[in-house]
């Protein structure tokens, strides 16, 4: 008994017809009667009873049926499993990821991609963009997933999310004590993130653009270390809003009505040259853009 004899019963079965089974299964009509007869010798029965106004599935006609489908069922099962066997990711992938993105958007994306392909081992870094960047260009790391732009020329950036930025300023500060004017931001103390961090050129940049001058400068290596420092009240800061959302400290945004929001993006970082993008790579580039469609690319 062979599989195509079942296969063709099956459908002989669910549509009814000698005719359409064979023209859905492309064969010849002899061919599909050939099927079915020899079934029936094989299990010495009736299984359809069949004239030519009448097509009637007998009662063992049924039990060979639903048997047939389950037999099927498990061929093709068997089948699948195979192929994602050996289709299967397997080896190794080395993310690096800025802090802000390593700390509150990764875990997320190495759940889905862990759920989805059990067999790679999963290496994270987590640094500074500038040393993120650095590390994918030497080939020490497969992927980056960084904030910001990335100027390196044998490196591509694709972003996939958009960050807005905002000040947080202590609660007893002498900023929130009067009427905002845009003088009272001189000469304050700031906390810094480190230089090549994607958060500290947001800074900058924001320092440049209202021409705002820094009174003293504190640089702590860590976002949870930024947001502490503010809640102790040693300064204020620019930082991520999903950084200020997971750490508790929403109450600490303070709106400036008199400045533009500043945004930035993540990105994700890769090789220029295609072919040193492993599959790998490609699989988890692939899992962001699903969960993150975002079809802008960065300079």
């Amino acid at each position: 008994m062979e599989t195509e004899s079942l296969q063709t019963f099956t459908r002989v079965i669910e549509l009814e017809s000698f005719t359409k089974a064979s023209q859905e299964l492309n064969l010849s009509q002899p061919t599909v009667s050939f099927h079915i007869k020899s079934l029936e010798e094989h299990f010495q029965t009736t299984l359809i009873d069949r004239t030519p106004k009448r097509f009637q599935v007998t009662s063992t006609g049924e039990i060979v049926y639903q048997r047939a489908k389950q037999i099927l069922g498990l061929l093709e099962k068997a089948r699948t499993e195979v192929y994602d066997y050996h289709h299967q990711l397997r080896g190794k992938l080395r993310i690096g990821a800025s802090y802000t993105v390593g700390e509150y958007i990764l875990p997320s994306l190495l759940k889905a991609f862990d759920d989805l392909y059990p067999e790679v081992e999963l290496s994270v870094t987590i640094k500074n963009t500038e040393h993120i960047n650095q590390g994918v260009q030497l080939h020490d790391l497969d992927v980056g997933l960084v904030e910001g732009k990335v100027n390196q020329k044998d490196l591509d950036s694709y972003p996939f999310m958009e960050d807005e930025m905002v000040v947080v300023v202590p609660m007893d500060h002498p900023v929130r004590l009067k009427e905002t004017d845009f003088n009272q931001w001189q000469d304050h103390t700031w906390i810094c993130r480190e230089q090549g961090s994607g958060t500290r050129d947001v800074m900058e940049t924001f320092w440049d653009r209202y021409s705002i001058r820094p009174g003293k400068r504190i640089t702590i290596g860590s976002n949870h270390g930024v947001v502490e420092g503010v809640k102790q009240g040693v300064g204020m800061s620019i930082i991520s809003k999903t950084v200020a959302e997971h750490s508790g400290a929403d109450e600490l945004i303070y709106p400036l009505p008199f400045l533009s929001s500043t945004n930035r993006f993540f990105s994700y970082v890769i090789p220029a040259d295609e072919k040193e993008i492993s599959k790998n790579v490609s699989v988890f580039i692939e899992l962001i853009n699903s969960l993150y469609p975002f079809n802008e690319r960065l300079g």
